[in-house]
């Protein structure tokens, strides 16, 4: 009986765990989805989202303000 109530303890745990987990996305993936970067981004600001998304969304932010740059540069 106690084995039983570890291991599903235990379980439940992992599960629960498991389900609060992050996706994380590529700073390529985030420079072509604009409302992901930016939903990414606030939720860096509130320090809910893991340092790697907010790595790549920093990082895909900055490209895209030089692209605008290099857009506007060569017109």
């Amino acid at each position: 009986m106690n084995k039983f109530v570890l291991t599903t303890a235990v379980l439940a745990t992992l599960l629960l765990t498991a389900c609060d987990k992050k996706e994380t996305y590529t700073a390529d993936f985030l420079l072509q989805n604009d409302d992901v970067r930016a939903t990414v981004l606030a939720e860096c600001k509130a320090n809910k989202q893991t340092d790697e998304n907010c790595k790549n969304a920093n990082d895909a932010e900055n490209r895209k303000k030089l692209e605008k740059i290099r857009k506007a540069r060569y017109k």
